[in-house]
């Protein structure tokens, strides 16, 4: 006959084993940005009638820029406007401005008002 088997025993495992280190060829940080630079706002323009011209990149240029000059004259004309997207189907426009250009930016274009002509809402 054959003999029994041994028990088998627990080997307890090291609890004193390393990480790898990591390969020094990557370094890899990562870095948040707590105040951009810009900020973003999608708009849309509100009409009374149906527009008689499209809106295209250089329409949203022109309304923005009669919005900012009606409210803050040369100096609102000054603020830097980038037309990221435009829209047509929706009416609806992207737009970035500098952060700090942000509220008086939107209080502008907010209370602007057409005069009517051009396709001008």
């Amino acid at each position: 006959m054959s003999e029994p088997p041994e028990p088998a025993t627990d080997t307890p495992i090291s609890s004193n084993k390393r990480k790898p280190a990591p390969s020094r060829g990557h370094a890899l940080t990562t870095h948040t940005i707590t105040t951009p630079p810009f900020s973003y706002a999608l708009l849309e323009l509100q009409t009374s009638q149906k527009p008689s011209t499209q809106l295209d990149e250089l329409t949203v240029r022109t309304y923005l820029t009669s919005a900012l000059t009606q409210f803050l004259g040369l100096s609102g004309a000054a603020i830097v406007v980038d037309v990221l997207k435009v829209e047509v189907e929706r009416g609806v426009c992207w737009v970035r401005v500098p952060r700090g250009d942000l509220s008086v930016f939107l209080a502008a274009v907010g209370g602007w008002i057409g005069r009517g002509g051009a396709g001008e809402g």
